[in-house]
């Protein structure tokens, strides 16, 4: 009976390690879909709105032809870390392009925009943290402005956590509330 526990105790805690290892932040696949429809000649990003949950991909907004409706959901199902996409993108003839290079201005400005978001941030620095082996903080960013916190194993730790986030692209200032474990 007790090895059947302890062999049950070891199924669970793989799988729960396997399973937070697959994760991916929604965000993430958020901006990486919204900048393939920015970059799609096809689609127009400005007129197609993108959440994701648990990495499945909604669509929504309106958009003038049945064409551009099917290309964005094409665009999101060839994103990376999709699971499924639910297009719900109304096709509307009165949503015509209008001024063709000012909505393609106005995308490329998107896109820009979105390459430096809090969400982009936050990725960026998370990455960081996990190449360097940096747990245990929790990192909150707003504006460009990041809030660090949580426990690390140092001052080393710490002073590394902090440059990190001070020299990704996007960052505004940093501020630090890390301590040092005792």
């Amino acid at each position: 009976m007790r090895k059947l526990l302890t062999t049950l105790i070891a199924a669970i805690a793989l799988a729960a390690l396997g399973c937070s290892a697959q994760t991916v932040d929604d965000s993430t696949i958020t901006t990486k879909v919204k900048t393939k429809l920015a970059a799609d000649t096809r689609t127009s990003a400005i007129k197609i709105e993108v959440e994701t949950v648990n990495g499945v991909v909604t669509l929504t907004g309106s958009v003038p032809t049945d064409g551009e409706k099917s290309a964005a959901e094409q665009v999101a199902k060839n994103t990376e870390d999709v699971k499924s996409v639910a297009n719900r993108i109304a096709v509307t003839p009165a949503a015509t392009m209008g001024n063709v290079v000012g909505d393609k201005v106005g995308e490329a400005a998107a896109a820009t925009g979105a390459a430096i978001s809090d969400a982009t941030i936050l990725t960026k620095i998370k990455s960081k943290f996990v190449a360097d082996g940096i747990i245990g903080t929790n990192v909150d960013v707003t504006n460009g402005v990041v809030l660090l916190k949580g426990m690390v194993d140092n001052k080393q730790e710490k002073t590394k956590a902090v440059e990190l986030a001070k020299t990704t692209e996007g960052v505004k200032s940093v501020n630090d509330k890390l301590t040092i474990k005792k």
